[in-house]
């Protein structure tokens, strides 16, 4: 009897013991899987919306050089006045609508960007017109005299080299609605989007009426019109290209609701009886393009402006779904909005079940409950909190610190996915050295966080690569990157450590001298660089071949106080270069 009193009083205690203990383990871990659960939606969703904003500001900010690229060609042919510091006043330059001149600008002005505003063309006020066409196939000059004759199409090769007439059309550009419309509008400005009736695609056209010199009744002489054509399928290709997420969309809409470009497959027009009839976002075949249009559209009726980027949220049929959106505005009226929309659990993947899993620890011991998962959800966070600066890094041009995240979930698979995109971004995929895009924002970076703006001072010199063209031609693409690699390497041994140097396209490269400006250190500097680019390169099987470098020369402040403007001088300086040394070889040759 007192063994079986003794047995019921421990099985008792036990009892006493044991329930309260497993109630608080359930307790305490349900507690910690609460404290977790939210922690870890309040660190996703803070992610989410910072790399939101991160993106919709860089996709705008592409979408504005893409546009930017028309401005410049077209400033090409038709220059805008030139201000004077001194004067503070700014100075009309005289143009020159000589046809043949006109030409030789244009040759000039499709050359800048090839790819994309390879159309670029004057109609004058008196029925002349002439125009470049870089198409795939060939080149051609488009040119009609006044008098109401036909406008004649050539093949060229070079300017006033004309290989052959491809056709004659009965055209009258005045008659045309963008050349109607510059007119009405008196300045720069964009067309409506129209059918190309050549291509026809939609296309629509960056025009600037030219006028002569203002008469003393205060009244404008229209000399003619300068226009370039953008095509929406190149912009669309160039969102195509983008990597948003595994579900994310980015797309662009005009004000009425017509798809600018988007990031998904499908077409954003036909034709009807060789009218265009433009996709509109209600008409999307994409759920998450409706649905996040229709929120984006509710969001500005109930007074939410996106005159900056904006991040919100709402409930799709993905779950949470997160979008950035901002106004793009260009100068000549253009007034878009890019939207960039993830699924929020893109961003965050399993989180949950990794919490899970700390609750099925904690049900074993209070001790390993509070330990272990206290160290899983700091080990979360940590890491969460690594991509959340690394995306603010990214967004204000930041150089992007190693990420150290060794995980094979998929929070893991995304830092992985963010590291190769930021690489991808920033980084020239064949040099492995910095791109045009991150010099720039590295450069802006710096001009924004210097202490004293006017104390900032750099050198950029852009280097041009002589006799290229010839080793691809007459060795193959494999022995000029070999050589590409090569002069990278040589360029950047010979910089400082804190110097950058970025493949800006083709045979380009652009050199960052921080903190020079002495112009004996530059020409020490600009001549040693030609020294190791001169200097052979083995390109295997025995093949040595050798090129040369044309420089040009800006610095900042002196040759200007924005980025596009020092990259302007430094190419024209380059090509002043890349003559002269021409002309000194064709003098030691004869």
């Amino acid at each position: 009897m007192p063994t079986l009193r003794t047995g019921l009083a421990n099985s008792t205690l036990q009892r006493v013991l044991v329930v309260p203990f497993v109630i608080l383990v359930l307790c305490l871990a349900g507690v910690i899987y609460w404290a977790s659960h939210r922690s870890g939606e309040s660190a996703g969703r803070e992610f989410s919306r910072e790399v939101l904003l991160s993106m919709v500001e860089r996709v705008n900010q592409a979408t504005e050089r893409y546009l930017q690229g028309a401005r410049v060609a077209l400033h090409a042919v038709a220059p805008d006045p030139v201000y004077s510091p001194s004067e503070h006043s700014f100075t009309a330059l005289e143009f020159d609508d000589d046809l043949s001149r006109l030409e030789q600008r244009m040759w000039v002005a499709t050359g800048f960007f090839p790819t994309t505003n390879d159309y670029v063309y004057f109609a004058g006020a008196d029925g002349r017109f002439v125009g470049v066409n870089r198409r795939p196939d060939r080149i051609e000059l488009r040119i009609q005299e006044r008098g109401g004759m036909p406008r004649n199409v050539y093949s060229v090769s070079a300017p006033g080299r004309r290989l052959g007439i491809v056709r004659s059309d009965n055209y009258d550009a005045r008659s045309r609605p963008w050349f109607k419309n510059a007119v009405a509008n008196g300045k720069e400005s964009w067309s409506a989007v129209y059918t190309d009736f050549t291509t026809l695609e939609p296309t629509f056209t960056l025009t600037k009426p030219v006028y002569a010199s203002i008469g003393a009744n205060g009244e404008k002489t229209l000399i003619g019109v300068a226009a370039t054509d953008l095509s929406l399928k190149q912009l669309t290709d160039f969102f195509r290209s983008l990597t948003i997420s595994r579900n994310g969309i980015a797309f662009i809409v005009e004000r009425s609701g017509a798809v600018i470009a988007t990031s998904t497959n499908e077409k954003l027009y036909r034709l009807q009886d060789k009218a265009l009839v433009r996709l509109t976002a209600e008409q999307s075949e994409s759920p998450l393009l409706r649905q996040t249009y229709a929120n984006v559209i509710r969001w500005q009726q109930s007074g939410v402006s996106f005159e900056r980027p904006l991040s919100r949220a709402f409930d799709g049929e993905e779950g949470k779904i997160q979008v950035g959106a901002t106004l793009l505005r260009d100068p000549a009226g253009l007034e878009w909005i890019t939207i960039v929309a993830v699924p929020r659990s893109d961003f965050i993947g399993n989180v949950a079940g990794v919490l899970f899993e700390s609750l099925a620890i904690g049900m074993v011991a209070v001790f390993m409950v509070l330990i272990l998962g206290f160290s899983l959800l700091q080990w979360v966070l940590r890491d969460i909190r690594k991509l959340t600066r690394a995306a603010q890094s990214i967004g204000q041009g930041e150089p992007l610190e190693p990420l150290n995240i060794q995980r094979g979930d998929e929070i893991g698979q995304l830092a992985k996915s963010f590291q190769e995109m930021e690489r991808n971004l920033r980084t020239d995929k064949l040099t492995g050295v910095l791109n045009r895009e991150s010099l720039i924002a590295q450069i802006d970076f710096r001009q924004r966080n210097a202490a004293d703006r006017n104390s900032l001072k750099f050198t950029l010199l852009f280097v041009d690569l002589d006799r290229f063209k010839q080793v691809n031609d007459e060795h193959g693409h494999d022995a000029g990157d070999k050589v590409l690699i090569e002069i990278t390497r040589r360029l950047k041994g010979t910089l400082r450590a804190y110097d950058d140097v970025a493949r800006f396209g083709g045979d380009e490269f652009v050199v960052y001298l921080h903190g020079i400006d002495n112009q004996r250190a530059i020409d020490a500097v600009c001549e040693k660089l030609r020294q190791v680019v001169e200097m052979p390169v083995d390109t295997g099987g025995g093949l040595s071949v050798q090129v040369g470098a044309s420089i040009g020369v800006a610095g900042f402040p002196a040759d200007g106080s924005d980025i596009d403007a020092l990259m302007k001088v430094a190419d024209m300086r380059m090509l002043d270069a890349k003559k002269a040394g021409k002309a000194g070889l064709q003098r030691a040759e004869a």
